[in-house]
């Protein structure tokens, strides 16, 4: 469907909207029933279109938060981009894949709506890649005019930790749970962070990675490891629920213990004679300059060199597969074993300072990872923190998705912010403001931003 299109849809839908109508209506041969104006005026509905195009998943969200009840997600698609020939993103076929698939997620979204038009229309602002961007952000401009209503541009790092509130609302378990302070790992592809979240729009981050994110060490690791026939069998290009998948095809369970030890490096040695290094193993005193800090290109490069000494001596059936399995499990447990050391020290740090921090939200796609979650649990439980409670969305929510930018932009406009028409997409957005101290860095529009209210494009709204 063209622009043209689409907005003309749009535009026949809103007017049909304020007239109203009772009844069944067809609608491409479904029958659709549709509220009458006061039928839709005896019990208020707030509706949020939300729109995700940071990178390469194209994503269109209808959600609905009455006045009184559980909130409901109406519609929620997806579609990604194939760029299982390149082995991961590629820029410009998730750009022509935004292009080709919004619109008609969008066409498709709008016959859920309930008998109106949304009350805002809520879009990824940044961070992601321009291009993916821009897409989807004019296309949420185009609807916010046609239909007259306002715009929420939202920061796509603050809706990964939101989304476990979207998930506990939609759950009925009401519209603030978590209460703020939250902690949350936040952990994807091209991003590795540990966030404190003190309310919808202070966020302090208290670590990130210094090279390499996480989940792009999983999925390199991944390609060199997983046998070449299991790869080319697959239709996408998710490496790390690959990796997990082939390590622990043949066993029910991981069989994880934590331990203060390295028993499993000091097994793995003895029998295949290769140990992957700790990331940062020494980074525990006070003042260290990798305490508060992730690495993982270490880790991958010693992965990326074992398997290059191992082939120059057997050619590409350099190891068996028990033998591949085994330094999948390990890759996996060095991972998350140095996600949960800093998430530890952040819990000690906070508890020496008397901060009560009762949950733990896990989010990104590294998050949808079972074997994370059973490290994370264990590792909490034997340092101490076992009443701390672990939050990670459901698999379908801890990739990108429409559903967390549609909750996002709702909690933000109910606070009392929207979003101005002549915003610009950002490739960097920091949850965290900008220290005044620091003066060197250039706050380019498509570069470098700060803070949620730290960026231009906000106006304030009368609350009630």
């Amino acid at each position: 469907m063209t622009a043209a299109g689409l907005f003309g849809t749009v535009a026949r839908y809103a007017y049909r909207s304020q007239i109203g109508r009772c009844g069944t209506i067809l609608n491409g041969g479904r029958q659709k029933q549709w509220l009458s104006q006061c039928q839709y005026r005896s019990k208020r509905f707030f509706t949020v279109l939300g729109v995700e195009s940071s990178c390469d998943d194209s994503s269109v969200a209808i959600l609905q938060i009455p006045d009184s009840g559980n909130p409901t997600l109406r519609f929620h698609g997806k579609v990604t981009a194939d760029t299982t020939k390149f082995l991961g993103i590629n820029p410009i076929t998730a750009f022509q894949s935004h292009r080709r698939s919004l619109s008609p997620l969008i066409q498709t979204a709008i016959e859920y709506l309930p008998g109106q038009k949304p009350d805002i229309v809520a879009v990824t602002r940044g961070p992601g890649m321009i291009s993916s961007l821009d897409v989807g952000l004019q296309t949420a401009k185009g609807l916010a005019l046609a239909w007259g209503v306002p715009l929420v541009g939202v920061n796509h790092m603050q809706a990964h930790a939101l989304t476990v509130r979207l998930c506990r609302a939609l759950e009925g378990k009401g519209l603030d749970s978590p209460k703020y302070p939250f902690l949350s790992l936040l952990v994807s592809g091209g991003h590795t962070m540990i966030v404190v979240s003190w309310s919808l729009t202070d966020h302090e981050v208290l670590a990130e990675t210094i090279d390499t994110a996480v989940g792009d060490c999983i999925d390199k690791a991944a390609r060199v490891i997983v046998p070449d026939e299991i790869v080319k069998s697959k239709k996408d290009t998710n490496y790390g629920k690959m990796l997990e998948e082939f390590a622990f095809s043949d066993c029910p369970g991981s069989g994880y213990e934590v331990s203060k030890s390295d028993v499993v490096g000091d097994q793995l040695q003895e029998r295949y004679g290769w140990r992957l290094p700790v990331s940062l193993g020494g980074a525990k005193k006070e003042g260290h300059r990798g305490l508060m800090k992730f690495s993982f290109a270490g880790l991958r490069s010693s992965v990326d060199r074992l398997v290059d000494t191992r082939k120059n001596a057997g050619g590409d059936n350099w190891a068996e597969v028990e033998e591949r399995k085994a330094l999948s499990k390990e890759v996996m447990r060095r991972c998350w074993e140095h996600l949960a050391s800093r998430v530890i020290m952040t819990l000690e740090a906070m508890r020496k300072k008397d901060i009560d921090i009762e949950t733990l939200v896990v989010s990104g796609g590294v998050a949808s990872n079972k074997f994370l979650r059973e490290v994370l649990r264990k590792q909490l439980d034997f340092y101490s923190f076992d009443k701390v409670d672990l939050a990670f969305p459901p698999i379908e929510f801890c990739t990108d998705n429409a559903a967390m930018i549609a909750w996002t932009g709702y909690e933000m406009y109910q606070a009392g912010y929207e979003s101005t028409m002549d915003i610009a997409p950002f490739r960097k957005w920091s949850l965290q403001p900008l220290d005044e101290a620091v003066h060197n860095v250039e706050r380019d529009w498509e570069e470098n931003a700060f803070g949620i209210l730290g960026v231009s494009g906000w106006k304030r709204r009368a609350t009630d």
